[in-house]
């Protein structure tokens, strides 16, 4: 089964494109917490590509930088010759399926919380 379920933060601000044939995607990266690294006492990042298709990625183009969101999808491997060595080269991808918004990024949610008070 070839299955994916992710939680994590935008990295940065998305943008929706088109195809030739006029079908949106986009693509975006997710920060998702890796592990506790016992050596440098901290938390390690792992930093994820998703691949937005049609509905997918016109739901999600009002995303910013920071939006936690949660994406199931499935892992896609591509292939491609590099150009200049003719070395060929893959790339690993998560082709999203759904995804669910899970909160505003923080500096939104700080600005909120300030008018609100």
């Amino acid at each position: 089964m070839n299955q994916v379920n992710l939680i994590g933060r935008v990295v940065r601000d998305p943008k929706l494109h088109q195809t030739g044939k006029g079908k949106p995607f986009m693509f975006l990266t997710l920060a998702v917490d890796g592990y506790y690294d016992r050596k440098k006492k901290e938390m390690t990042s792992d930093f994820i590509s998703i691949k937005l298709w049609a509905n997918q990625a016109e739901r999600c183009s009002h995303l910013v930088k920071g939006s936690l969101i949660s994406v199931t999808g499935r892992v896609s491997v591509s292939k491609y010759p590099d150009k200049a060595t003719g070395e060929i080269k893959y790339n690993t991808d998560i082709v999203a399926d759904g995804v669910q918004f899970l909160s505003k990024p923080r500096s939104s949610m700080a600005s909120t919380q300030a008018v609100a008070r």
